[in-house]
């Protein structure tokens, strides 16, 4: 599932004379779904996941909060401004519901974790229809953190 920076589209996105438009415009990072739409990624902290020796990828973990998963964004509510190349994400999963257990009795369920590279999150971009650079908004939300 391809990683993606995109804004969403509000209702006055067409107003060019709204300079608060203009200047409140955040991208967020999202990850296209089997059913074509985009999820919100979210992370429950700003701490890194890992670092890679050999590299200089400082990565940070993301997931699909639930909350944000359906319907999801559609062409119609989102731009995608980028599609992030594999040398800055990776892809993980972690077991749901506490893994084994009354909720998970297999421990079949998962739920996908992105790796993006810090340099990735907490860059500007530049957007050329705006004429503006903006930053990625990212979504903390401490209650998708799992403990066991």
């Amino acid at each position: 599932m391809d990683v993606v920076l995109f804004q969403r589209r509000r209702d006055d996105d067409d107003d060019e004379s709204n300079s608060v438009n203009h200047q409140n415009i955040k991208l967020e990072l999202g990850a296209f779904q089997e059913n074509k739409s985009i999820a919100p990624l979210s992370t429950w902290t700003l701490e890194s996941a890992y670092t890679s020796s050999n590299s200089d990828n400082d990565m940070m973990e993301f997931v699909v909060d639930e909350e944000d998963l359906f319907p999801g964004l559609s062409a119609e509510d989102a731009t995608v401004w980028k599609v992030l190349d594999g040398s800055v994400v990776g892809y993980g999963s972690r077991q749901v519901g506490g893994g084994k257990g009354p909720g998970n009795p297999h421990g079949e369920e998962s739920e996908l974790r992105y790796y993006v590279d810090r340099r990735v999150v907490e860059g500007k971009y530049w957007l050329e229809s705006k004429g503006l650079k903006v930053e990625v908004n990212i979504v903390v939300n401490p209650n998708l953190e799992h403990l066991w």
